[in-house]
């Protein structure tokens, strides 16, 4: 039996966020009853291939917008169709403010064992700034709430925001250390194109960080995070010993996935495919004839090889020569030998037995490394 993921997006938000460039929409509440018949349609799609599901991760949108009751339909079908391993890794993605006991009571019996909680920042000022619906406090009651049923949580915090301080992203992660969540999430802020920070952005009224300042701000979280016990084990996440996220290793890992919903994708059998991104589009190729891929892209050997790379280098483990071998026939040291050398004598790269892996200060410049592992 294969092995793989399923992810479920969930596209509905109560409020976009001013840097929020994610499929999701506002005022789409009257296509959510259509939009979760498509979604179990879809679901049914793949139930006849022999699959075993290692984690399953519920994301948007804003999961916790939608009613209970739908998030139960869609986790009762995954089980009816899939077989779902019993140590599974199930993730729904939540926002404060929009939380409330009942809901946190309908996910843990339908077996979601893992909450994300979008925090971003501890600072009221900051969070209305950037668009959220949240204050702090909405944040700590319904964190305390969460802790009433799971013991398995991350927090997602944004650095480098417009007007933030450096000293208010340490308040930031000072303060949720001690809520010793089991896992952390550290994201800079990306000026996406088509959000209104990004529109401010071009027309020069954004007060961005500067890069430096930036910089400080992800190192300073490094040391601070590895102190309080947290382990560095991707570019952007730290975990607490044994609570690293299944599902977005088994990405890194390139290891296989299916992904439902609008805009979803999906990695199976050797091809990426995306389904359409707009609601009533994505519905309506559901119900008309039970496909919503929008584009199926057949991966070469190269391909292959290439996103192993960049993907695994993303971990702080790196890539190890054992994995590489069994996975495609050939050495990645005689494949890379001039790229490793190369970042090697610049500091950015470093070998640990038979595995490469990036430095800390090669984390700084790894989308420019990135770039030579592709075909």
């Amino acid at each position: 039996m294969r092995e793989i993921g399923i992810y479920i997006h969930i596209p509905f938000c109560k409020k976009k966020c001013y840097y929020c460039d994610f499929n999701s929409y506002v005022g789409y509440e009257h296509l959510m009853e259509e939009y979760v018949k498509a979604l179990i349609e879809e679901i049914k799609y793949y139930s006849e291939e022999d699959l075993k599901i290692v984690s399953v991760y519920i994301g948007g949108g804003t999961p916790n917008f939608l009613p209970p009751s739908y998030i139960e339909m869609v986790l009762s079908e995954i089980h009816r169709h899939y077989n779902v391993l019993g140590d599974a890794e199930i993730t729904i993605e939540v926002n404060p403010g929009l939380l409330t006991e009942d809901k946190l009571k309908i996910y843990k019996v339908n077996g979601i064992n893992r909450i994300s909680i979008g925090l971003q920042a501890f600072q009221n000022c900051l969070l209305e700034y950037i668009g959220r619906i949240h204050t702090v406090e909405d944040f700590l009651e319904n964190y305390a709430l969460i802790r009433k049923y799971f013991d398995n949580v991350n927090v997602d915090l944004i650095y480098a925001l417009p007007t933030q301080t450096f000293e208010e992203w340490q308040e930031t992660l000072i303060k949720v250390v001690e809520l010793k969540p089991e896992h952390i999430s550290t994201y800079s802020l990306i000026l996406e194109e088509n959000t209104p920070f990004g529109r401010l952005y071009r027309e020069g009224k954004l007060p961005v960080i500067d890069e430096e300042e930036e910089l400080k701000m992800y190192h300073w979280g490094i040391e601070f995070l590895k102190s309080k016990g947290y382990c560095h084990y991707e570019i952007s996440n730290f975990a607490l010993p044994g609570y690293q996220c299944k599902h977005n290793i088994l990405y890194w890992e390139l290891k296989e996935y299916l992904g439902f919903g609008a805009g979803a994708h999906s990695y199976f059998k050797g091809r990426r495919w995306n389904n359409f991104e707009r609601v009533e589009e994505y519905i309506g190729a559901i119900l008309g004839k039970g496909d919503a891929r929008e584009k199926v892209i057949e991966l070469s050997p190269e391909d292959e090889i290439s996103e192993f790379m960049f993907l695994g280098l993303r971990m702080r483990k790196g890539v190890c020569e054992e994995e590489f071998r069994k996975r495609f026939g050939i050495s990645m040291f005689e494949r890379y030998e001039e790229i490793f050398i190369k970042y090697e004598k610049m500091g950015l790269i470093e070998k640990d037995k038979d595995c490469v892996r990036l430095t800390e200060k090669g984390i700084d410049v790894s989308n420019v490394i990135f770039e030579d592992f592709l075909p």
